[in-house]
């Protein structure tokens, strides 16, 4: 498969990650989580705003690398502004790569249980953090073609959702 641009969107605990991996284990992509990025960048990081900047700079970048490079690269963030998701359309633009966004949902009961459960995961995002990227996050519009995985049951109906994607860069 070709190179393609796949950005898996959310709020935080919805399953994007999961969602990605899937991706880019069946894909044999290259998955970028900018959770990961942050660690890499700041030992223990403030998430300040400059310190998010730098962050999301190196993600891009390594996006738009690994596009020039004819990779499948599968970015995991979640991409609350529309500018966050421009900036993934012009590296797509600027590459020649095909662009998908899956925006992955969950139920808030659902969100909070799967929260409070997280051990060893690299993302520090609580349910604090999650209700204050609610009442940020910008609705993705019409004109932002996207798909919406729904990831209120369990692995065997996410993979579901996920497998047209592993055969093709348009699966509808």
């Amino acid at each position: 498969m070709s190179k393609q641009l796949i950005c898996v969107a959310g709020l935080p605990g919805c399953g994007k990650s999961v969602v990605a991996r899937l991706l880019t284990e069946r894909l044999d992509g290259l998955l970028l989580r900018t959770d990961a990025i942050r660690k890499a960048l700041f030992a223990v990081p403030d998430y300040s705003d400059e310190e998010t900047i730098h962050t999301y700079a190196e993600f891009y970048r390594r996006a738009e690398e690994g596009l020039a490079g004819g990779r499948i690269v599968v970015m995991d963030a979640t991409f609350y502004s529309r500018a966050s998701r421009e900036e993934a359309a012009a590296i797509a633009r600027r590459t020649g790569a095909p662009m998908r966004v899956l925006l992955v949902t969950a139920p808030e009961e659902i969100v909070r249980e799967r929260i409070a459960q997280r051990t060893n995961d690299i993302s520090d995002a609580d349910f604090r953090v999650y209700l204050e990227m609610k009442a940020l996050f910008e609705p993705l519009t019409e004109a932002e073609t996207h798909t919406v995985i729904d990831n209120r049951g369990g692995i065997q109906e996410l993979i579901a959702q996920v497998e047209p994607y592993w055969e093709t860069t348009d699966p509808g």
